[in-house]
Formats: structure tokens, C-alpha cells, sequence
């Protein structure tokens, strides 16, 4: 076959088992091998057995998050002499992971593989510098920094005279522990564009505020006597929310409490400590000042075992843990939920993804006094109540819609496949690229040919300027101004001070807005003759809460 084709065998229409096959001219590379959150054994798997048709000739780890990396052992497995390139802080962090993995399906009674196949891996694991361009097998590929985790890395795929560029997971806002995603300062024409689109149905509130209302909601439930949970993925988020109540405590916005880490964070947190010299400049310099340890400084704890966490548990001092899985799916966090969604002076705050049906989900859906249903220490599924304080902050380490479009926008591709998102996401998304560009949904197991369109590439916007003009013109007797930003993708209408008929042919209208509702604008007309037409306003659920 000689045209470049991409063959999602996981995460393609799901977030989660991400793994993804590019056939090139001159051999196959594969990205990625994940496992799925809260599935237990084959199913939990990508479609791993296509690969007995397209044997891989190099495998890239873009980082090391489970729905990244769990099913890699499996890879090595059927390929014992695969070679894997990743980075140096992936490389770290995947041993940890791996062994998590281990654990947790061998304890669930379908382990996905053996301690010897996890040390084969990890041999495998050949770490290069980002920016290095690695042509040894025939294909060429560049690691660059995408900005989603410590390590994490997006593809640029060179073959031959073509080019694609793969996101991976990313994101394009700076953190204490992590910076932004880089971009090339000019635009740099590929073939094809593979984007994440977790949040592609979003415009996420900033960050900066999100931070600032996540603090403040801290401190009142402290203050009030209770005790804070926060699920937290162990990979980067715990960190950075160790950070941000480390400072808010040195400035006095929160009281001065113990922050307990638990689960998966405490190793992951240990690691981080040992790969400071990887870690942002402005974390390093701060470290330097203070003689501190980054992280596990301050009130920080480590809960080193059951006996601990059951005094943190059964005590009613206020107190923050931060504790995994982030998903409430199993881990040491469902343990803390149990004892304390059932107490209104208690919290638990959402800070990242959740899947649909994950129990982190079903408990934002939840009215007040709702039940969920957690892992009890045995692992079985209970009830529990809910009359805690229970809130979303986004803090993700995804970019949303904004920021994925003006990626793909640099990289102006005549061909855009999107993947690692659910329908809604994707769909979203869809509708904002240029329809004069190739938009592409794939399934898992779809082999689809990456060949540029020839089309004209252009901006990455459904609305061409051009209709904007005429919309103006349409409504020039009004006092409507309706303005593109092109940096931020945006269309805003200013509206008159009375809508009628004439403005809005009847129908349904949907506007979103920065801080994630959906405003809803119907028009119908009045009951009585020759009345104008009336608008309602109807606000609905946040954006991105499906």
C-alpha cells in the first residue's frame, strides 16, 4: 500500500486505550498503547490483535498516562524487539505507571501482564531529546513538547515528501509544573492534522479565575470546620494543585492545614521531586530560593498506609487530601468519598476529566442528597450518599476547542482526523473547521488514507469572513456589530436593545459563552394577531457536562 494511511485501534471515539497505527512507505510506526479507566481485562485493551496485519516497525510513547501506556507490555509481548522512543521524564514516569497497572489488574484478578513482561518494556524504552529528528528507520519523526504533561510530547511524522502532525494529548496554557505546548512561530503547512479533541466542545473559563474561585472554595470549607477532597490523576495534577495550596497557604488565602497525598500520588509526587532539574524554570529557581523541596515541603504528608489513611478518615480535623484516582473509579480516593460525602460541612472538588461513566461524572449529575455508587475496600460497588459540597473546577490539562483550533491552524493541513474525544466533542469540533478542508471521525479499526485534499487551505473557522460581511450588510439598518477575532476564533454579535422577527428568522439560536453555559435564544411568535415576534432567554447545563 502506498499511500499513508492512520488506523485507530483505540481512543479514537472514546477517551481512553488510546493507540494509533500510521502506515508509512517505509515501514509502520505506532503511538501509543493504552488501557481504559475502570475496564478490567481484554476489554480494557485497544484493538492490539490488528497489528498482527501491520507489524510496527517503531513505536513512539507520547507520554505516560495509563490510557497511554497501560497496554504497552501487551505491545512488547507479540513485538519482543520493538523498539520505543519517548522522553526522558516519560520514560521515568512510565515504570511507576506500569507498576500501578500491575497492582491494580492483578488485584482485580485479570492482570494485562507479568513483573518480567514490565521489565521487558521499560528495556525497550529508548528516550531522545525533544526537537531531535529520528530518521533511523526510514521515516522520520520529531518529538515536541505539547504541554499536557511532564514529558509529554506531540509527533511531527515526515514520510517520504509528505508530513503529518500528531497532537496528542495537549494543551496550550502554562502550569506550575508543566509549560505550554510549542508552537512554530510561523505557520508550517503538513498534510494532515491527528487532534485530540477531549474538549472540543468547550471554551474552558481562564485559568488564572478557575484557580482563584478553586482557592477561595478551599478556604470557606476549612474555615467552616470541614475537610476537602480532591480526586486527582496522580501525573501532574496532583502536583500542580500541591503547588497552587502551597502558595495560597504561604499567602494567607487558605488556613494552614495538613495536605495528605494518598494513592498513586505519593510515588508519582517522590518522582517529581527527583526530576527537578526537568521541571519548568521559574519551579526550579523557587526551589533554589527557598532550600525546599518542591513539593513535599510545608504541611505536605504522605500517607504511607491503610492504618494512616483510617486515622486521616475517622479524624475531624480539617484537612485537604489529594488522593487518585481521578475518576473516582477505584484507587485510595473512593475510600475518603465514602466516609465523607455523607457530612455537609465536607467537600469534594472536580479538577479534571471524567468520562461518561465514571462515578466522578455521576456524582456532579447528582442532586444534593443524591447516592453514588464507590468501591467499598473490597472492591464491590455501594450506595453512597451525597450532601457534601460537590463543585467542578477546570483545571485540565486538555486544551479546549480555542486552543486546538488555532493549533491546527498553524499547522494548515488539507486534511483534519479527530480523535481521543467523546461524540459530542468531536462533532463539535467538526463544525468549526473550514469546510473546505477534509474533516475526518474516525472509529476504532477505520484505515483512513492521510493524503492531502488539494483543496485551499484557509482559516479554521465555518464562517468565512465573507459571510460575516454579508450578515452585516443584511442587518445594516440595525445597531448589530458582529465582529471575528481571529486569534481566538470567536464571532460576537452585539445585539440592538429590541430583537424582533426581522433580525432572527424563526427558529432556535445557541450561543456560548466564556464561562461554559449555553444561553438559548428561541423566537415564536405571540398569540394575539400581528404581534412582533418574542425572544426568551433559557440558560442550560455548563458546557462540557454531557
Amino acid at each position: 500500500m502506498s499511500e499513508l494511511h492512520f488506523l485507530g485501534l483505540g481512543g479514537t471515539d472514546e477517551v481512553g486505550a488510546s493507540s494509533y497505527l500510521y502506515r508509512l512507505h517505509e515501514g509502520n510506526l505506532l503511538i501509543d498503547a493504552g488501557a481504559r479507566p475502570g475496564s478490567v481485562g481484554e476489554a480494557a485493551l485497544p484493538q492490539l490483535e490488528r497489528l498482527a496485519e501491520h507489524p510496527p516497525t517503531a513505536m513512539i510513547l507520547t507520554h505516560a498516562h495509563l490510557d497511554h501506556v497501560g497496554a504497552l507490555p501487551v505491545v512488547i509481548r507479540r513485538f519482543p524487539n520493538l523498539p520505543i522512543y519517548c522522553t526522558e521524564a516519560t520514560a521515568r514516569i512510565a515504570a511507576l505507571v506500569l507498576g500501578d497497572t500491575l497492582k491494580v489488574s492483578t488485584s482485580q484478578g485479570y492482570p494485562l501482564f507479568s513483573a518480567g513482561e514490565m521489565k521487558r518494556t521499560l528495556e525497550r524504552l529508548r528516550p531522545v531529546a525533544y526537537f531531535t529528528r529520528v530518521s533511523d528507520h526510514g521515516f522520520a519523526f520529531t518529538l515536541l513538547p505539547s504541554g499536557h504533561l511532564l514529558g509529554a510530547a506531540s509527533v511531527l511524522i515526515e514520510s517520504g515528501a509528505r508530513s503529518v502532525f500528531h497532537t496528542g494529548d495537549v494543551s496550550n496554557v502554562a502550569t506550575p509544573v508543566v509549560d505550554a505546548a510549542w508552537l512554530p512561530a510561523a505557520v508550517t503547512p503538513v498534510d494532515a492534522v491527528v487532534s485530540e479533541s477531549t474538549y472540543g466542545d468547550t471554551l474552558l473559563p481562564a485559568r488564572k479565575e478557575q484557580v482563584r474561585t478553586f482557592v477561595t472554595a478551599i478556604g470557606e470549607t476549612i474555615r467552616g470546620g470541614g475537610r476537602v477532597l480532591i480526586p486527582s490523576f496522580a501525573l501532574g495534577r496532583a502536583q500542580e494543585i500541591t503547588q497552587i495550596l502551597q502558595t495560597a497557604m504561604a499567602g494567607g488565602l487558605i488556613p494552614s492545614v495538613p495536605v495528605h497525598l494518598d494513592g498513586l500520588t505519593r510515588s508519582v509526587t517522590e518522582a517529581y521531586e527527583a526530576m527537578l532539574p526537568l521541571l519548568p524554570e521559574p519551579l526550579q529557581n523557587r526551589a533554589k530560593v527557598s532550600r525546599q523541596a518542591p513539593f513535599l515541603s510545608g504541611t505536605v504528608n504522605l500517607v504511607r498506609d491503610r492504618r494512616e489513611r483510617d486515622g486521616i478518615i475517622a479524624s475531624e480535623r480539617p484537612c485537604v487530601v489529594i488522593a487518585s484516582s481521578g475518576m473516582l473509579h477505584a484507587g485510595a480516593s473512593p475510600q475518603y468519598a465514602r466516609a465523607w460525602l455523607p457530612h455537609a460541612q465536607n467537600a469534594l472538588f472536580v479538577v479534571g476529566y471524567q468520562d461518561a461513566e465514571s462515578p466522578g461524572r455521576r456524582l456532579l449529575e447528582l442532586q444534593q442528597g443524591g447516592e453514588v455508587l464507590l468501591q467499598n475496600g473490597e472492591g464491590a460497588l455501594e450506595p453512597v450518599p451525597a450532601y457534601s459540597r460537590v463543585e467542578r473546577f477546570y483545571l485540565s490539562a486538555h486544551a479546549d476547542r480555542g486552543g486546538l483550533l488555532g493549533m491546527i491552524a498553524r499547522y494548515s493541513p488539507g486534511k483534519v482526523l479527530l480523535t481521543h474525544g467523546e461524540k459530542r466533542a468531536r462533532t463539535n469540533m467538526a463544525g468549526y473547521l473550514d469546510t473546505r478542508h477534509d474533516v475526518v471521525l474516525p472509529a476504532a479499526g477505520d484505515l483512513v488514507p492521510l493524503r492531502d485534499s488539494g483543496r485551499r487551505r484557509g482559516a479554521f473557522i465555518s464562517t468565512a469572513p465573507r459571510k460575516l460581511e454579508a450578515l452585516k450588510e443584511r442587518h445594516a439598518r440595525t445597531t448589530v456589530a458582529v465582529r471575528y477575532d481571529p486569534a481566538t476564533h470567536q464571532v460576537m454579535i452585539q445585539l440592538p436593545d429590541r430583537l424582533d422577527g426581522d433580525l432572527f428568522g424563526e427558529g432556535e439560536y445557541t450561543l456560548e459563552v466564556l464561562r461554559g453555559k449555553l444561553t438559548r435564544i428561541k423566537l415564536k411568535e405571540h398569540d394575539h394577531a400581528g404581534a412582533d415576534a418574542a425572544d426568551t432567554l433559557q440558560e442550560t447545563e455548563p458546557a462540557g457536562q454531557s
